[in-house]
């Protein structure tokens, strides 16, 4: 046992070997002695450390009032943030649908346009040809017409009537054109 307990277990030992004996004087004295402690600070203290008491619940107040508010408020700033970040970000997916939607609109509209330049390209090509061919059936009409002109004189010089001339220039266009 260390040295206090040894000491406080023969106090024990004394006080029952002894008995507890009451002094009335000591404990008069004791109750006087407690009496004037109270006045004195009651008449020189209490008012002082009342007041430092108040003062010091008061800060207290002021603090948890203070720190409450703090609260409020950071709540209210986290609960715009979140607010703001949510709108934030249907804001980023409405720009990233319209995005889209463009994207999709400029692919339709410029697959539109090379159908149309295609389409144009095959009808002035078709026309080109159509053209061609014109021309073509032109040149050759005039080819048969001087040949018909040549044949006409050979067969001015035989003497051959006028609907057997006819009947041989219908002849020979109806040849060209069937070898076309």
């Amino acid at each position: 046992m260390s040295g206090f307990a040894s000491r406080l277990a023969e106090a024990i030992e004394n006080l029952v070997r002894n008995g507890i004996i009451i002094n009335p004087i000591e404990i008069l004295i004791q109750l006087v002695a407690t009496v004037v402690l109270i006045v004195l600070v009651k008449q020189f203290l209490w008012d002082k450390v009342t007041a430092f008491l108040d003062a010091r619940q008061s800060v207290v107040d002021e603090d948890i009032a203070s720190a409450q508010a703090d609260k409020e408020k950071a709540q209210a700033l986290r609960e715009k943030a979140e607010n703001e970040m949510q709108s934030i970000k249907e804001e980023a997916k409405a720009i990233l649908d319209a995005a889209k939607e463009q994207a999709k609109n400029q692919r339709e509209n410029t697959l539109a346009k090379t159908q149309e330049d295609v389409d144009a390209m095959r009808k002035q090509a078709e026309n080109e040809i159509t053209k061609d061919i014109e021309n073509a059936r032109k040149s050759l009409r005039e080819e048969i017409i001087s040949v018909a002109m040549v044949l006409s004189k050979k067969v001015v010089a035989k003497e051959i009537d006028e609907a057997t001339y006819m009947a041989l220039i219908d002849e020979a266009i109806e040849e060209v054109s069937h070898h076309e």
